[in-house]
């Protein structure tokens, strides 16, 4: 949780720059920025406890989003993603993964045809594991909930639409056991961090 609330700490301070600049252009230049309401459709890697070996999972996302602008520098924005291509391996233990996300974030992007934006929201992550001895405690689905931020960069493509490129910091599942090792070792627990690192396409509707 202070993983991420540092991240978007951080991420805001990124965004504060052009989020004044934008402000200051407001009304001025409605070109430089999408319409009122827009779709992206992104697709992207999901890696979950990349600090565990085998480097975490190799699950591959598809996310859909819908935007509404607020002004010229603010948006929200509803995302769904689901996972397409599972991870049939994960840590090597020879059993699937996948990761689904639903959210709301608030969104602010720069002004220009090549432009930087942030969002921050809240989300639900829903993880899902196959059958395994070693980790007895991944077995099944979970629900996690809480902060997400991201940053990103874009390009407009004609008059309607961008391609992006973005990173996504999701809820942290803590403290998750996994098999006993005995007295002298213990219980062993980690974190699944998820990440989603994706290209996206942007089309504005007006």
């Amino acid at each position: 949780m202070r993983k991420n609330l540092a991240i978007g700490f951080l991420s805001l301070t990124f965004l504060l720059p052009a989020v004044s600049h934008a402000a200051r252009d407001y009304g001025r230049n409605p070109a430089d920025f999408f319409g009122q309401v827009y779709f992206a459709t992104k697709y992207g890697e999901v890696t979950i406890a990349e600090d565990l070996p085998e480097n975490g999972s190799d699950i591959r996302n598809l996310a859909f989003v819908f935007g509404k602008g607020l002004n010229e520098v603010l948006s929200m924005e509803f995302e769904y993603s689901t996972t397409v291509s599972r991870d049939d391996d994960y840590l090597g233990a020879g059993y699937a993964a996948s990761a689904d996300s639903l959210g709301l974030f608030l969104a602010a992007k720069s002004p220009g045809k090549i432009y930087f934006k942030g969002r921050v929201g809240y989300a639900r992550v829903t993880q899902k594991f196959g059958d395994d001895p070693i980790f007895p405690e991944l077995e099944g689905s979970k629900n996690v909930y809480g902060l997400a931020v991201g940053v990103g960069a874009g390009v407009k493509v004609g008059k309607q639409g961008a391609i992006e490129f973005e990173y996504m910091k999701y809820p942290t599942r803590n403290n998750v056991e996994s098999i006993d090792l005995g007295p002298s070792l213990g219980v062993i627990e980690f974190d699944l961090e998820m990440d989603l690192i994706s290209l996206s396409y942007v089309w504005s509707a007006n």
